[in-house]
């Protein structure tokens, strides 16, 4: 049982599955392993062995022929009858095997086996990988979506889940910001400034909310938002997933009101369909009528893109806005394609042509699935409909701008090879500007669907 022929990739990826041959995965011994292929067994038209037992006779076949153990990152389960192996040259010139059990090979593996995925020791070194890997974000040190009453059981919860070589010193940042001083250090941790302000801020900020560390236009805020209640008496909310997007944290008042935490304002921000979606929620309880009017045509995207799932919002949004050629006769050739995992464009109907002209498909894209593709197309039709003109980025920004969002921007200073807090600067009401565009192939690829159609804070 070898590997077949090994493809490079694009970078249309999303975990081992979508990794490139020579990407990095580094220990914390500073040991540096390469990836050479990453092959599932059986294959996607067997889609898994028949028992545990022929499952395992595969593997040993394998390792045997191979002369090498795979390690495994999971435990097996009988349900689990099939397998990935991920290929990784090692500094010295030899090939180490890690593997990963699953139920079955699909078509579109793209999320079937993720970075973090590893043997203990060992992270993936893409930029963003390594700034994540850090573990100093709220996914890492909050872990749980429920709500927090006061900064103690904050910082108990961040001790106990952060690495021992930092727990004393966030202990101690999140202490002092709890009690109303913006000293803060990091010792020897300046190399570490991007993932200190970006994920670390995250934490840092609510709790300096209530230590009364950050006032300016937050406290603005608080008046309007909490009806003058003080920050400390409120709770506190991480979101554990990406739907927040503009949101790192919410602030839940005594009154009920959820106080959105973020420090994405600004050029380049991210926003998502819920974001928006809340906006006009709020929009229609303070009867806002005179907004809810001129932003109507942004309400009707933004309804049809939260309302229906990931699969049918491109379709609708299409429709809505008039996109050629985006309609439930191209929905249903879509979801054919995906169900068959067709990985090619032989006899796509002249309606698919149409779309795929206008765009560079790439199928050598590794799990190119023309069903995604198509969507992806068609994602993009719709987009490029509505960024063409301007009425749907000014009802967006009108929205975002009266929405319950405190923007509030974390700045790291140096002392030698010290991380030093600067300061926090708060903005309320937030100021979004630019121009809002509609992210068409933000979160639809040629190999995967990876959730909604997203919004993007651009330049104008």
């Amino acid at each position: 049982m070898r590997f077949t022929e090994f493809k490079p990739s694009l970078k249309e990826s999303k975990g081992f599955f979508g990794r490139d041959a020579g990407d990095v995965f580094t220990h914390q011994d500073g040991r540096e392993y390469k990836i050479v292929q990453v092959v599932a067994f059986p294959d996607a038209q067997t889609q898994k062995f028949e028992t545990p037992q022929a499952r395992d006779e595969a593997i040993a076949a394998f390792e045997k022929e191979h002369g090498a153990k795979i390690e495994f990152v999971n435990q097996p389960r009988n349900n689990m009858l099939a397998f990935g192996v991920a290929q990784l040259d090692t500094e010295d010139g030899t090939h180490a095997f890690w593997g990963k059990y699953m139920q079955t090979v699909s078509h579109d593996l793209m999320g079937a086996w993720q970075n973090k995925q590893t043997p203990p020791g060992w992270a993936l070194q893409t930029k963003g990988a390594q700034k994540f890997a850090a573990g100093y974000d709220p996914q890492a040190l909050i872990r749980t979506e429920n709500e927090f009453s006061g900064v103690d059981n904050i910082i108990n919860t961040v001790v106990k889940n952060a690495d021992d070589q930092v727990k004393d010193v966030f202990k101690e940042a999140l202490q002092n910001l709890a009690q109303g001083s913006g000293d803060v250090t990091f010792p020897q941790m300046y190399n570490q400034q991007a993932a200190i302000r970006d994920y670390f801020g995250e934490i840092m900020q609510p709790v300096g909310l209530i230590g009364g560390v950050i006032k300016g236009q937050a406290e603005e805020a608080r008046q309007i938002l909490a009806d003058g209640a003080e920050w400390r008496d409120c709770r506190v909310m991480w979101p554990m997933s990406m739907n927040a997007a503009l949101c790192d944290s919410f602030m839940i008042a005594p009154n009920g009101q959820h106080i959105g935490i973020s420090t994405k304002g600004g050029q380049g921000a991210a926003a998502s369909a819920k974001n928006l979606y809340d906006a006009i929620e709020k929009a229609q309880k303070d009867g806002n009528t005179e907004l809810l009017e001129t932003a109507q045509y942004t309400i009707d995207i933004v309804s049809a893109i939260a309302k229906n799932n990931q699969y049918y919002g491109p379709i609708a949004v299409g429709k809505l806005v008039g996109a050629e050629g985006v309609d439930d006769t191209l929905y249903e050739e879509i979801q054919k394609y995906i169900k068959e995992g067709k990985s090619d464009l032989e006899g796509v109907s002249q309606q698919a042509q149409n779309i795929f002209a206008n765009f560079n498909v790439k199928l050598e894209t590794k799990g190119f699935n023309a069903g995604y593709a198509l969507l992806s197309c068609a994602s993009k039709t719709a987009a490029k409909v509505i960024n063409a003109g301007d009425e749907f980025s000014k009802g967006a920004l009108a929205l975002l701008n009266q929405s319950s969002i405190i923007q509030i921007y974390t700045k790291i200073g140096k002392r030698g090879d010290d991380a030093v807090l600067g300061e926090f600067r708060a903005v309320y009401p937030p100021k979004f500007n630019g121009k809002v565009l509609i992210e068409g192939g933000k979160n639809y690829y040629s190999s995967r669907v990876g959730g909604k159609m997203a919004f993007a804070i651009g330049k104008k």
